[in-house]
């Protein structure tokens, strides 16, 4: 009797640890990549997150007939995190000193969510953020580019 309680209790342990297990399993089914030319070569690297920001803001200058004018100014913004910094990636984005240009694609291979692509022009650093500690990378970059499309519409 005692054989057959400790070979069941152990038997359901071993699946419920398993049931677990299976639960932490890091299984990504989205996958998202940056993707910029650097002269003739393709460089691409996995980003686990992306941010997109875009904003008009007006300033007033004064021309040289002193009246007053509003120029407005577009932004342009990208907020990558990677799991790790791709030394290529940052060697041309520090190469192409006028910007570069790429794209940055997400597809799930599950097919749950649909495909998204945001392409932009004469991306330059604005700031890079590089997090090391003996458990967990990180790396973030954050890009002001002259030109946004996402999914094709352009933004103006």
């Amino acid at each position: 009797m005692n054989k057959k309680f400790f070979t069941l209790i152990l038997i359901v342990c071993f699946f419920l640890s398993g049931v677990s297990y299976g639960q932490l399993s890091d299984n990504k089914s989205v996958k998202i990549e940056i993707t910029v030319k650097d002269g003739n070569k393709l460089i691409t690297a996995p980003v686990r997150t992306v941010t997109v920001s875009f904003s008009r803001s007006s300033n007033n200058t004064t021309a040289a007939d002193g009246m007053e004018k509003k120029a407005e100014t577009k932004n342009y913004y990208f907020s990558l995190d990677f799991e790790k910094q791709d030394l290529n990636l940052l060697k041309a984005f520090m190469k192409n000193k006028t910007g570069i240009d790429g794209q940055v694609t997400m597809v799930d291979s599950d097919g749950k969510l649909p495909s998204r692509k945001l392409e932009f022009t004469k991306a330059t650093i604005e700031s890079l953020t590089d997090q090391l500690n003996s458990d967990y990378n990180s790396s973030y970059l954050s890009l002001g580019c002259a030109s946004l499309i996402i999914d094709g519409v352009s933004l103006e």
